[in-house]
């Protein structure tokens, strides 16, 4: 048994669902969830379905309720539906806000904003060296990365999923931009060709791309293009993703499937610290933790069963999966 100490890790994009849709997750369940993953800091994303964090009361009111029940460290990103552009300089002042997020393309919630005059209206409105962070496909991404470069803002590209979206990250960094990137487990080891076994469970946003874009996604994490692993754990209950609800829990199997990228020699175990605990801490400028620590054995190979997640959704498209890198222990 050779044991590797890790830091305790951080997840920069999850949707704990409170308050709006706890029946779905809640801060108890959901940071459970991710002390199970081996995650002790994680950052919530403001698109509640009924109530999103576009308001400091409503930060306000998602502070006291995570406080009350968390099993780990968590932090906030303040949202925007472009007419809350008042309060972003209380925002980016506040200790629990770590980011902006832009949803310039469709996805759970209603904070949709396609428009590009009221994007551009944001950008110029957020004067702070915390990261604006996008969920853009496309052209959409192509004017994010113009916006941030017009306004000097710090650029984060969420869930990348597209070769097209790896060669325009590229292309800025390369350019001297300071914009960072991240990938989802899922869009790692799982593409369109999945769709028919998996049905419902297969309903992503973005999408499930080719295998081409897939092989560009591990490109990316190789060369520094992309800079962190970002679960997106998205939990509903069975009946709403049976009802074609978008994302997948993601918290409790990460690690593992990271470290089936080890044990296949994909990735090293340093490469793991980088994109799990490094780059996402340096990014977002997220406090220290010094006790927190995991203990994993990545010799060790287990199968993923989503009965015994801590997470609400007891579910996942890698079920029944062989992966690597059993946790021993964790602090938090």
């Amino acid at each position: 048994m050779a044991i590797t100490r890790l830091p305790g890790l951080i997840d920069v994009h999850v949707h704990l669902r409170e308050p709006g849709a706890t029946q779905k997750e809640d801060f108890r369940s959901g940071t459970r969830a991710a002390v199970n993953g081996g995650f002790s800091f994680v950052i919530d994303m403001p698109n509640n379905p009924g109530a999103p964090t576009i308001s400091i009361e409503r930060l306000e009111e998602k502070i006291k309720l995570a406080d009350a029940k968390k099993a780990c460290g968590v932090g906030f990103h303040y949202g925007t539906d472009g007419s809350n552009m008042a309060s972003f300089a209380e925002a980016t002042k506040h200790p629990r806000v770590f980011g902006l997020k832009i949803y310039c393309n469709h996805t759970t919630g209603n904070l949709l904003i396609e428009d590009k005059r009221k994007l551009e209206e944001i950008f110029k409105a957020w004067e702070s060296h915390k990261p604006i962070l996008v969920h853009a496909e496309g052209t959409q991404l192509e004017f994010a990365i113009e916006l941030a470069h017009k306004y000097k803002r710090r650029l984060h590209d969420c869930h990348i999923s597209l070769a097209s979206e790896v060669k325009l990250i590229r292309k800025a960094k390369k350019g001297g931009m300071n914009v960072s990137a991240g990938v989802t487990p899922h869009h790692l080891y799982l593409t369109q060709g999945d769709e028919a076994k998996l049905g419902v469970k297969a309903m992503m946003k973005p999408p499930l791309a080719t295998q081409r874009d897939q092989d560009a996604l591990w490109e990316g994490l190789l060369d520094g293009t992309i800079d962190l692993i970002e679960t997106d754990h998205a939990p509903h209950t069975p009946e709403d993703k049976a009802k074609g609800a978008f994302g997948i829990p993601g918290l409790e199997t990460a690690l593992g499937l990271m470290g089936l990228a080890v044990h296949n020699e994909r990735l090293t175990i340093a490469d793991i610290i980088k994109l799990m605990y490094e780059s996402p801490k340096r990014i977002f400028n997220i406090p220290d933790q010094p006790s927190a620590d995991v203990e994993v054995d990545f010799d060790v190979s287990y199968i993923i069963d989503s009965k015994k997640f801590k997470s609400k959704a007891q579910w996942s498209p890698f079920d029944g999966w062989k992966v690597y890198g059993k946790i021993m222990k964790i602090h938090v």
